[in-house]
């Protein structure tokens, strides 16, 4: 029989004192006489108690967040924190296969942590203050998760726990072409993790909301009250979920969102495009012509770049891929939407957005994982100019 995991609650039941100052010990939030201080960390020490990465993450207990922040731009994004384990193989095995990967490595991953991290790594002079708002367990992976987005920037903020007690956990199969395959497990924030942990309150700084693509129909009522406290929403589309992949849910998605990212796979999927890339982006143009009004949407196209379509109506604006030697695709849209969030939330240009997007996206898929390939600004603007990718 597996032994309960110690609480809280036992600790200041051994050491005869109140949660609350077994609380204020752990969190260092009061200062505690010697004699109580000494029945807790014996308490402590003889049930093994070990503090929830959960309830460690909580105000007073998170990861140190970094100071005088206030004045930059904010971005929470609500999403997907995971431990990754990435197979390099020749090819994607057939089933009852049995072979052998090259290696097999643990990285930090997760859509929302991916496109988190690359928009904190921009920095200057589009440094940003970025929030994770998501869910961890109570085992090492947590910590360990935590404390690695801290170190790269990004504030966690873990609104609940999750079902198993554990980080969720990833299997991302790498091909000797780049291509990926990953396996998951099912994660989903909804409506009443933001409200119930978030004060949703007007900034006097830009501010934006990300959502997930998975969490679309569950967050709708957050979109309207972020809106509603002035901040902008973007979304990714990756993850939609099959009822929400439809022309008519589509062009609903587009009027609710400020700045929607969207691959070229899940436009197809949706509108059912059987043509090639030109003429896809055309038809693409047409539809969007047709739903007034929008906010702008971004069709990201892998290798071949992206298109930026404003809300206002004007031209689309093409972007080109770096030509590189792909390694790992994981991870390339997250790269692409944190960058460009971070220069459109400083006020930079669509096009200027886009074209650093596209350049950041592409060193991601030099390396393997989805964090391998971390581009800071004086990065991406050296690479426009030895590629003569005009980016101001």
């Amino acid at each position: 029989m597996q032994r309960k995991r110690p609480t809280i609650a036992d600790v200041a039941r051994t050491a005869g004192v109140s949660i609350g100052t077994v609380s204020n010990f752990i969190n260092g939030t009061a200062g505690l006489k010697d004699g109580t201080r000494d029945r807790i960390e014996k308490a402590i020490a003889a049930l093994m108690y070990r503090p929830s990465s959960f309830a460690r993450s909580l105000p007073g207990r998170a990861p140190q967040r970094l100071k005088n922040l206030d004045h930059l731009p904010r971005l929470l994004v609500a999403g997907r924190v995971s431990v990754d384990f990435l197979c390099r193989v020749d090819v994607l095995p057939h089933r009852d296969d049995r072979i052998t990967a090259s290696h097999i490595e643990k990285a930090l991953g997760g859509p929302a942590a991916n496109l988190a991290v690359a928009a904190a790594g921009v920095g200057a002079p589009y440094a940003l203050d970025v929030e994770l708002a998501t869910a961890v367990g109570q085992d090492a992976e947590s910590d360990w998760a935590l404390g690695a987005l801290s170190k790269l920037g990004v504030h966690a903020l873990p609104i609940r726990s999750t079902p198993n007690n554990r980080l969720s956990q990833a299997i991302v199969i790498i091909e000797r072409n780049g291509s990926r395959t990953i396996i998951s497990e099912p994660f989903e924030l909804g409506e009443v993790d933001l409200t119930a942990n978030l004060e949703i309150k007007p900034e006097l700084r830009p501010a934006c909301l990300h959502i997930e693509g998975f969490h679309y129909d569950t967050m709708t009522a957050s979109i309207e009250r972020f809106h509603q406290a002035g901040w902008k929403v973007s979304l990714h589309s990756a993850g939609l979920p099959r009822s929400a992949r439809t022309p008519e849910v589509f062009a609903r998605m587009i009027r609710q969102i400020d700045l929607t990212f969207i691959n070229d796979v899940m436009m197809r999927e949706i509108f059912g495009f059987r043509t090639g890339v030109a003429t896809m982006i055309e038809e693409v143009r047409l539809i969007l012509s047709r739903v007034k009004p929008r906010g702008t949407v971004v069709l990201t196209l892998g290798e071949f770049g992206a298109v930026v379509f404003p809300s206002t109506g004007g031209p689309r604006i093409e972007v080109p891929a770096l030509p590189v030697n792909r390694v790992d695709a994981t991870g390339a849209g997250d790269s692409f939407a944190g960058i460009f969030l971070s220069l459109w939330l400083h006020g930079a240009s669509l096009e200027t957005a886009a074209r650093y997007a596209a350049i950041g996206a592409s060193l991601t898929t030099t390396v393997e994982g989805a964090q391998g390939y971390i581009a800071d600004f004086t990065t991406l603007k050296a690479t426009a100019l030895a590629n003569d990718v005009m980016a101001s």
